[in-house]
């Protein structure tokens, strides 16, 4: 298929069909979703994604123009997931960039906690996590970049001017963007290394108490290596 920049349908579907355009649209980007976190972007076969959705092959050009559309497609789902939750929790930091340490310690780990919910509140998170570890291993792939651009580089960005005023160093000081790296890096083992972390645990899922008691460490370990430990 033909790289293009367009992820969007090229045409609308005829009339009374849009309804079922938009659920065959959803159900390319489940399965895709499922391929490219299995086999890679690369290795994904496209033949095999259309299988899986239940649609011939020329479906996936007309709704994404290309493999790599389809990619991008797949980040933009990912992102509409937390596109109700995440910009408040943003917006919260961003209010708390000129505070005292405390409360700017609080409004980190208030974050923290919002991107924890996000990691497990999507219906299809295993498929998601596999999906955004295959992202992370494949950086130069068109979802990666997406999602590296819209997501990670404004919560890194929040994160490091937050971790600025508690350890009282510029937002974009090398030290102080490592510390918001390592502060995020705690939320990998319940999201992009989900299946292993459960596993380990012997859990079938991080919710309810086990939630609780993961955000309640989360503020711990982010209070103990800030230099604020209760």
């Amino acid at each position: 298929m033909a790289t293009k920049e367009t992820t969007g349908p090229r045409r609308r579907p005829g009339s009374g069909g849009y309804a079922r355009g938009e659920e065959t649209r959803a159900r390319i980007i489940a399965a895709a979703i499922e391929v490219f976190g299995q086999e890679g972007f690369e290795r994904a076969s496209t033949r095999q994604i259309a299988k899986d959705a239940g649609v011939n092959p020329p479906a996936l050009q007309y709704y994404f123009d290309s493999k790599d559309g389809l990619h991008r497609a797949c980040a933009q789902f990912i992102i509409d997931q937390v596109s109700s939750v995440l910009p408040a929790a943003m917006a919260a930091a961003a209010a708390a960039s000129q505070a005292k340490p405390k409360r700017a310690l609080n409004a980190l780990c208030d974050l923290l906690e919002t991107v924890f919910d996000i990691s497990i509140m999507a219906k299809q998170i295993p498929a998601l996590s596999r999906f955004m570890a295959r992202a992370q291993m494949e950086p130069e792939t068109p979802a990666a970049q997406y999602i590296r651009e819209q997501v990670s580089r404004p919560l890194h960005a929040a994160a490091a001017r937050l971790v600025g005023i508690i350890i009282g160093r510029p937002a974009d000081d090398e030290e102080t963007k490592l510390r918001a790296s390592l502060v995020l890096s705690q939320l990998s083992a319940f999201h992009l290394h989900r299946a292993n972390t459960l596993a380990i645990l012997d859990w079938p899922d991080f919710a309810g108490k086990r939630g609780d008691t993961i955000k309640a460490l989360l503020r711990a370990h982010t209070r103990a290596a800030l230099g604020y430990p209760e």
